[in-house]
Order: C-alpha cells, then structure tokens, then sequence
C-alpha cells in the first residue's frame, strides 16, 4: 500500500512538473477545433501594376503560416468564399487593400 502511494504520489509530481514547466497550451485539450471557426474578411487588393483582386483573406496583416524571404518580398494566401485557398500574393506590391461589405458582388474574383 505503502509503494502505491508513492508511485502515485510521484506520478503526480512529475505531470504537475511537465505541465508547468512547458509551454503547452492546456486548454486546447477541453476546448475542440471545431468551436473555433475562422472568420474571413471580404477585400479589393490593388496591387502596384493596377490589377484588381476581389477575394477573401484570414487577416489583413502577415499571416502565420505566411513566408518572409530575405530581401523583404512575402506571400500571403487568398481565398474563396468557403475558405478554400485560391492562390498567394506578394505583398511587395500591393498597392492598398481596400475592405468590402458582404453583400457587394464578386465581380474580378479569382
């Protein structure tokens, strides 16, 4: 009785020392993925060139599975409506991103 109590009393302190000691976020283990649905945002890219873009983005800054490379050019991926990814860009030259409402069409999406 006397070992169980020690090998449990150990095995406690070792999660408690592995938990606290890492940067593991515990409450993704109660809260599901599922709960969490991505929000998208409806804009007009107009990049340097004069070329127009009606799509969707995650956010309007760098996202995080974004790519920087040396030398400052980036990509950022676009999407659909559905949140399908539709292609990259370079934000190099984008020119400004301009919000659009829900409702507006999507004429020049791609």
């Amino acid at each position: 009785m006397k070992n169980r109590q020690l090998v449990c009393t150990c095995l406690l302190l070792v999660t408690i020392i592995a938990l606290s000691g890492c940067k593991m976020d515990t409450s993704k283990l109660i809260h599901s993925n599922k709960d969490k649905k991505e929000k998208f945002i409806k804009v007009e890219i107009v990049f340097t060139d004069g070329e127009k873009l009606v799509t969707y983005l995650k956010q309007l800054g760098l996202e995080s599975d974004a790519r920087v490379y040396v030398g400052g050019p980036s990509t950022n991926y676009y999407y659909d409506a559905r949140g399908n990814v539709m292609g990259a860009f370079n934000y190099q030259r984008v020119l400004y991103i301009r919000l659009l409402p829900e409702s507006e069409s999507n004429s020049g999406d791609g």
